[in-house]
């Protein structure tokens, strides 16, 4: 399938570049693009009020320089939070149609797109090539770990460019949320090192409860009810 057809076929005929204007043919949008990320959010999402400031200077500085595209995908229920939210976005957005056919229309393409990737939260983004192949979808744990630096942008643009993409349909989704539960615990404890301690504390008390069981046991099993409480 051609590259045009695969994005039309996957997020509609249209799409908006601003709110001045008309929507626009999204073979045209999205010609030349090396990247295409799909951004799932909502201005009711406090966590995708907080990303979105943080996106926003990642595709001013490092996407448009480099031929990457973002769209909005709204999770928003009525015309005016989408005006509102999307006017803090400098990137494109599937339109929000209000009419009932179109509107039934839109959100169609919308649950579509939730399905094939998987959407269990937002704020989402996940990144497809040039054809509409599937990159990674811990995009926003990408972007956030570049934070301010100008050097981590650049290699992670490059990054993007260089994973081997693989058609949708033998893609392997962590369900929107970047790598899922366990891999944000891993995160986490890997920016606070002081959790590694903590855990160490807690493991040491373990293993001397156990070895105090076990003592307990060897001497006749009479003192099953005393011990210290971990």
């Amino acid at each position: 399938m051609q590259k045009d057809q695969t994005f039309t076929d996957l997020l509609g005929s249209k799409l908006l570049t601003t709110l001045q204007k008309s929507a626009e043919p999204t073979c045209d949008v999205l010609k030349g693009k090396d990247l295409v990320c799909l951004y799932f959010s909502a201005s009711w999402c406090p966590p995708c009020k907080q990303f979105t400031p943080i996106l926003s200077s990642f595709y001013t500085s490092h996407c448009k320089p480099s031929n990457i595209e973002i769209i909005y995908i709204s999770s928003d229920s009525d015309l005016s939070s989408f005006e509102n939210y999307y006017t803090k976005m400098p990137w494109c957005s599937l339109p929000f149609h209000t009419t009932t056919n179109d509107h039934a229309a839109s959100r169609a393409i919308k649950q579509k797109l939730a399905n094939i990737f998987h959407i269990s939260g937002i704020p989402t983004l996940i990144v497809l090539d040039s054809k509409g192949n599937f990159v990674t979808d811990g995009g926003r744990n990408d972007v956030m770990r570049v934070g301010d630096s100008m050097t981590k942008g650049k290699e992670l643009v490059q990054k993007w460019k260089e994973i081997q993409a693989v058609p949708l349909e033998e893609a392997q989704f962590s369900g929107g949320q970047g790598g899922g539960i366990v891999k944000s615990v891993i995160m986490t404890i890997l920016r606070n090192p002081m959790y590694l301690v903590g855990m160490f504390y807690l493991i040491k008390r373990l293993i001397q409860r156990v070895k105090s069981l076990q003592r307990g046991g060897d001497d006749g099993g009479g003192g099953g009810g005393g011990g210290e409480e971990f």
